[in-house]
């Protein structure tokens, strides 16, 4: 398998290079030349697989022949090993063909934990191959920074710089992070918000030979293909249409939906939920995609506007176009905001629906929804759970929302409703408190400075 830049299709790199990589030299991002199709039939076969043998069926193709059969599968069963259910990601019922698909089984209990601790394995071992060293830098909001402490901290080959909005982290992520003091670790807060923390680590990256944790590396977005193949393959046997609820805490689960329904599976439907931080919603309603001044909310891993992904749905959109990709991400880049053209808008609707939960509408859902079934479910998961049952097109298909967060983060929240949740305790670190380097959103200098020292 090849890979390509979304805004320059004239220089391809292999898997290896795509997994030590943040984005392209060109400022785009890393996208396979073309898709794995597969066979109903064959799909169907894998309804006995375990969730590390599926994901080596799914994934195989994009790793092409970078790494040996049995040192792949051999990754994959460790990257799931540290997770507490047997299945890794269980199927909950919550309505008459209304379900949620558990993925906050892992180390840190949230969804970032599957490409997080695959990443940090399929990193380690080419950097061993090549015998040498990488950093490795991402922006957090909470979730994805604690999955990549965890996953990275066992892979002495890298250094890890985890960089958040100070203002824009719960109290309780934000007293995790800090928790999680290591040498190899390096936290910087930004007095910004994470859309700025985004902007500053892309400029890095267009200056700096670095590895992202975050969604823009390729990693993250394979990890995430196998959550459809694995629900289609429990609800329908690969055969039964169904529809899918994404909590938008990033475009990443939504793009990985899409081109999971091309790749074979019968997704007939995706809805996009956001918190009142609708820019994914004006998109798909109006489209019109601008970036805002996000709020905060009782889902603050959705308080973003920027979604790095959404450039590689449009490449996927137009055809592989790397020219009008570019220039649709540097009228956005420059002006903050972009429409794309109306046939491949329309495009996108005949599959993709969207609706933004205020914070009453999700405190009512998961209230509702504990009152009638005693299953809690956190904030995030609660504005996919609404915009489920709103906006589904069939009743006949099953309807499954993507449950991305543990109820145990929003412990204190569920308690003032009265919904008894044990608090996830808090491990000490061997290491003493955390060093953590605090600058302004402008302050790129700062950052060179940082690498400059590891």
């Amino acid at each position: 398998m090849r890979y390509v830049s979304t805004r320059n299709s004239a220089v391809q790199v292999d898997f290896e290079k795509v997994v030590l990589s943040a984005i392209a030299e060109d400022g785009g991002l890393f996208v396979p030349t073309e898709l794995p199709q597969f066979e109903p039939q064959d799909i169907a076969n894998w309804s006995t697989l375990s969730y590390d043998e599926l994901a080596y069926r799914v994934m195989r193709p994009f790793v092409g022949e970078a790494i040996p059969e049995d040192d792949f599968k051999r990754l994959l069963k460790e990257a799931g090993s540290q997770f507490s259910h047997r299945s890794l990601a269980p199927l909950h019922q919550v309505d008459r063909n209304e379900w949620v698909l558990e993925l906050f089984h892992g180390p840190t209990r949230s969804s970032k934990d599957f490409a997080a601790q695959l990443q940090a394995r399929l990193v380690q071992y080419f950097l061993r191959k090549r015998g040498r060293r990488a950093v490795v830098i991402g922006v957090t909001n909470g979730d994805t920074g604690l999955a990549a402490i965890e996953a990275f901290k066992h892979c002495d080959e890298t250094d890890v710089v985890v960089i958040y909005p100070e203002a824009g982290v719960p109290q309780d992520q934000l007293q995790d992070l800090q928790a999680t003091a290591h040498p190899r670790v390096h936290q910087v807060a930004v007095e910004g918000s994470f859309d700025e923390c985004q902007t500053l680590v892309t400029q890095l990256f267009r200056e700096h030979e670095a590895i992202s944790f975050n969604s823009s590396n390729w990693v993250s977005v394979m990890a995430q293909l196998v959550f459809y193949f694995h629900a289609v393959l429990q609800l329908g046997g690969g055969q039964r249409p169904i529809g899918f609820s994404v909590p938008a805490a990033s475009f990443a689960e939504v793009y990985a939906g899409y081109i999971a329904q091309k790749m074979g599976l019968p997704i007939t439907q995706m809805i996009v939920a956001t918190n009142q931080n609708d820019a994914l919603h004006q998109f798909f309603l109006k489209n019109h995609y601008s970036r805002l001044r996000a709020s905060k909310t009782l889902s603050p891993a959705m308080d973003l506007s920027i979604f790095s992904n959404l450039e590689r749905f449009l490449w996927e959109l137009y055809g592989h176009d790397d020219q009008a990709v570019s220039a649709l991400m540097h009228t956005f880049e420059t002006r903050g905001e972009m429409s794309i053209a109306n046939e491949f808008w329309l495009q996108a609707r005949m599959i993709i629906d969207s609706y933004a939960v205020s914070d009453e509408q999700t405190l009512e859902e998961i209230t509702s929804l504990y009152r009638d079934t005693g299953y809690v479910i956190d904030p995030h998961t609660a504005t996919g759970v609404l915009a489920a049952r709103l906006y589904r097109r069939s009743l006949v298909a099953p309807m499954v929302t993507l449950g991305e967060i543990s109820p145990i983060k929003s412990a204190v929240l569920l308690g003032e409703l009265g919904i008894p949740v044990a608090a996830q305790q808090r491990p000490m670190s061997a290491h003493g408190p955390a060093q953590i380097h605090r600058i302004q959103p402008d302050d790129l200098g700062a950052l060179h400075q940082l690498l400059g020292t590891l």
